[in-house]
């Protein structure tokens, strides 16, 4: 029996009824399958991998495509795929092209809201990477007090959308357009056949679907990795009708389609359709917009238009379409900023968008498109991230590495290179940086794409004058970055540089330290770009933490750690671990660049004060009591930032055990609402520190199932989408931070890689990958991470049962460290075409002998609460729970054991007591 409070594992049981309030009631519900040990697969005639219900989504794994079969006449947010190459990207609503808000059958629904700081409708945008406003504030703040003594926000600017068409048909009377903002209307006609396909290997975007039983459409929209400044929409149509059918279709260009822009010119020329606008209150910055529409069939010759007021123009052609004769139709769309070009306000912009889209014209779309997709290939490389005979745990790092890749760029520079939380489809957290682009994003990259990671780090640089003007008016010297940032980084009401997150600086930081280890930067770069940067931070720290005589201690004081539902606090733990790690960053990288160091910085590194509780738990901040409720992963992160030194234990007696007991006490404070990067922390630290159980490969359950979204991978920032029933959050959407965190659950968390080092007496840096592999019974199969790049050579790793293994495909021999716990710890050089082979670390039973710990298959009778997963029932681990949603009446779970087992007792571990 089991009480319908929180549980953490059975050791026998085939159905378990739980409740002793309330008498037993049948259920007709399905149990949950959960994602390890079963799949649901197709029949053995099919050929994809795995299969979404919910939304008819087919995920072909080698292929890399997603195909949903399932038409939405709302749109829809998480319904909606996009395309983007890093410098352009636009959302395509549920017709595969065009603009529409956000629809609900309930048109004051809540769901049909983006979050803070806009909190408005959400939308089928357009953007650019880069592409800042000026405004005097949001709807939403942190400090309402910087609305005056601050600067102006920066918020994204969404363009004119690109991928606008209309289709006009007339029949019996009747007319229908096809146009997805109406889609929830009678006046688009009957859509069938349909499918929606994102292909995650080639960046493109294809629908079709029959239209009114009459016309097959197929519609691709690209946005060209090669050509950066060039998006692409091709329809092909065709019908079985023996009539020939006439259509009406208009490219258009619509400033409605716009936010947070101000229209310079739309118009047309012999060649094309075009439109300029500027961000709101950026005078001085423009983004054009020109295309060149396209007809290959049986059509009039295309008339241009504008409209009256000047706001919108357009190309419209008359097409007839017959059983022998089908139509395509291309859209060469050239989208250029003054950003890119570094050019304040010309024609520079529209000359240059002109330019892409005829140049464009001059190719079939289909040379176009193998030119995209050889670079979507060369983007890929060979990395690749699988899990044996698990599609779906397969699908959720595979997506997570496509959507950063696709946000991003490798020789993205200056304002170009801020990578938003939502990247470059959408307007969430209004598209701007937070520290989620420095230590959960970034990082990811690292071993996937260097120079992308060293590409997005170049925005801290590019705002880092201002940062030190920032530190100035707050009366310190070195710098300090704004909690938020758009195109100039400055402290406003959404973002203030003091009295709230700190550790934003250590992020930054953190992100230049890891890459300099991982070989992504070399001593050059580093000195140039990430010195600067440190060492300002190094210095505003040493200036900001304050001398307590009492305690022998520097102290922090009111500020914000991660956790953000605890502000205004003193001495929280996170920051001040974060800041002795800096000044520990900036020593050995001063010493090893041979450049001035601050006498303070090693005081300050062995004595900054963390609180801890009297029993030994490391108190988030000062005055914390057992009340508290963790919005995110906030004294765990500081086992995760460790680099495989001796500085924690060292500098704060921050063994081991004392990090354990960490781990054990926040997983029961850490709020079920919790964003989607919090469990991936828990993912590695886990794998870290416990040697019972198998609670990583729960965590990796609790990081991806909870907010992985079909039809098209994306994550969100919640496990509960709906505002009404999620404690009051709009989720930001698609959560690149949560890529970004489950991506590192496999890079770093499951593998136990780490990016390491030591010092040679003469001060110089030995870059070393640490490697602590642990057995992984809960997965369906081996690890396999290929092509993981490391010091400039390319590594192969696998994590099974029994070994672990790296395989060196490079041309240089780097050195491995195997910690003490593995019985093959010690160092490693590892030379070209050669292997790594040890055992992995086989964690203990948390009973001896359990024939369900990490080895049975679980299944929700009984729903559980938002965010468990049904596997922290078997796995070992007193840190994972699992909860039924209901109370009232008694919850049901069934474990099947995989084997016939004579059983006589049995074991329950209810919160932390036995029973």
């Amino acid at each position: 029996m089991l009480h319908d409070q929180r549980w953490t594992m059975t050791v026998f049981s085939l159905h378990i009824p739980v409740s002793p309030h309330s008498t037993v009631k049948s259920s007709s519900s399905s149990p949950h399958i959960p994602y390890f040990k079963l799949h649901r697969k197709g029949s053995a005639s099919s050929n994809y991998d795995y299969f979404d219900n919910d939304t008819e989504t087919y995920y072909f794994q080698n292929e890399r495509r997603l195909v949903t079969t399932k038409f939405n006449p709302y749109n829809h947010y998480t319904n909606q795929p996009y395309v983007a190459n890093g410098y352009i990207g636009s959302r395509i609503p549920n017709l595969g092209f065009g603009f529409t808000y956000d629809q609900n059958e309930n048109n004051t629904s809540s769901m049909l809201d983006n979050g803070w700081p806009l909190f408005n409708r959400r939308f089928s945008g357009a953007f650019i990477a880069g592409f800042y406003d000026a405004q005097k504030n949001t709807t939403g703040t942190n400090f309402p007090e910087l609305l005056d003594n601050g600067g102006y926000e920066s918020v994204v600017s969404a363009i004119p959308q690109w991928t606008n068409l209309i289709f006009e048909f007339e029949s019996n009377d009747l007319a229908y357009t096809l146009d997805p903002s109406l889609t929830n209307t009678t006046d688009v006609g009957e859509i069938s056949n349909y499918k929606q396909e994102l292909n995650m290997w080639t960046g493109v975007v294809t629908t079709s679907y029959t239209w009114l039983d009459l016309l097959d459409l197929k519609i691709s929209v690209v946005a060209h990795r090669e050509i950066e400044t060039l998006g692409l929409v091709n329809v092909e149509i065709s019908t079985n009708s023996s009539d020939s059918i006439n259509l009406k279709v208009k490219d258009l260009l619509d400033f409605e389609t716009s936010q947070r822009c101000s229209l310079i010119n739309a118009s047309y020329d012999d060649d094309g359709i075009f439109m300029q606008v500027n961000p709101n209150g950026i005078s001085y910055k423009s983004a054009s917009i020109y295309s060149v529409f396209e007809v290959n069939g049986n059509s009039n010759t295309s008339s241009f238009g504008k409209s009256d007021s000047d706001d919108s123009a357009w190309v419209s052609s008359n097409i007839s379409i017959c059983q022998t004769s089908s139509v395509k139709i291309t859209k060469y769309v050239g989208i250029v900023s003054d950003d890119l070009s570094s050019s304040n306000y010309s024609d520079k912009s529209l000359d240059l968008a002109k330019k892409t889209a005829i140049d464009a014209s001059q190719l079939a779309f289909n040379e176009l498109l193998q030119e995209h997709e050889e670079s979507w290939k060369s983007t890929w490389s060979n990395s690749k991230v699988e899990i044996t005979s698990d599609p779906y745990l397969t699908l959720a790092a595979e997506s997570s590495i496509y959507h950063l890749l696709a946000n991003t760029r490798p020789d993205n520079e200056g304002v170009l290179s801020a990578l938003a939380v939502g990247g470059l489809s959408s307007d969430s957290y209004a598209g701007m940086v937070f520290w989620d682009s420095d230590l959960w994003m970034l990082p990811s990259l690292i071993p996937i794409s260097p120079d992308t990671s060293k590409s997005i780090s170049n925005f801290r640089y590019f705002i880092h004058n201002q940062s030190r003007i920032n530190a100035q008016e707050g009366g310190y010297n070195g710098s300090v970055y704004s909690w938020t940032s758009g195109r100039f980084g400055n402290c406003t009401g959404t973002g203030p540089c003091l009295n709230y997150e700190y550790h934003l600086n250590v992020a930054i930081c953190y992100s230049y330290w890891k890459m300099y280890l991982a070989g992504a930067i070399d001593d050059d770069y580093l000195l140039q770009y990430g010195w600067p940067i440190i060492e300002d931070s190094a210095t505003f720290f040493e200036e900001y933490v304050k001398w307590n005589g009492t305690l022998g201690k520097y102290t922090t004081h009111n500020l914000t750690d991660p956790d953000e539902y605890a502000n205004f606090k003193d001495n929280a733990a996170y920051t001040a671990v974060g800041i002795s790690q800096l000044m520990k960053w900036a020593t050995v990288l001063g010493n090893h660049l041979g450049v001035p160091i601050h006498e303070k910085w090693t005081d300050v590194m062995k004595n900054m004060y963390l609180p801890v509780s009297n029993d030994n738990v490391t108190l988030e901040f000062d005055t914390m009591n057992s009340t508290v409720a963790i919005k995110q992963a906030d004294v765990v992160l500081i086992s995760y930032i460790d680099d495989w030194d001796d500085a924690l234990d060292s500098n704060f007696d921050y063994t081991r055990q004392r990090a354990y007991r960490d781990l054990l006490y926040y997983s029961e404070h850490q709020s079920s609402q919790g964003p989607a990067m919090t469990f991936p922390v828990f993912n590695a630290v886990t794998q870290k520190l416990n040697n019972i159980g198998c609670g990583s490969q729960t965590y990796l359950a609790k990081s991806v199932e909870p907010f992985l979204r079909f039809p098209f991978a994306q994550m969100s920032e919640q496990n509960n989408d709906d505002y009404d029933t999620n404690g009051g959050t709009h989720p930001a959407f698609p959560f690149l931070t949560g890529h970004g965190g489950v991506l590192q659950s496999y890079l770093y968390g499951l593998t136990g890689l780490r990016f390491s080092y030591n010092v040679s007496d003469d001060g110089s840096i030995n870059k070393l990958l640490a490697f602590d592999p642990t057995d992984l019974p809960l997965l369906e199969g081996d690890l396999h991470i290929y092509d993981f790049k490391y010091l400039n050579q390319s590594l192969d790793i696998s994590i099974g049962s029994v070994n672990a293994s790296i395989y060196h495909r490079g041309d240089s021999p780097v050195t491995i460290f195997v910690p003490d716990r593995n019985p093959e710890s010690g160092y490693y050089v590892l030379q070209p075409g050669s292997s790594l082979n040890i055992p992995v670390f086989i964690t203990e039973d948390n009973f001896e002998e359990s024939i369900t710990e990490c080895a049975a298959s679980p299944y929700e009778i009984s729903k559980g609460m938002h965010g468990d997963v049904i596997e922290s029932i078997i796995d070992g681990d007193n840190s994972t729970k699992w909860q039924a949603e209901n109370k009232d009446v008694w919850a049901r779970v069934v474990v099947d054991l995989n084997s016939i087992e004579s059983i006589s007792k049995g074991h329950i571990v209810w919160e932390f007591s036995t029973v």
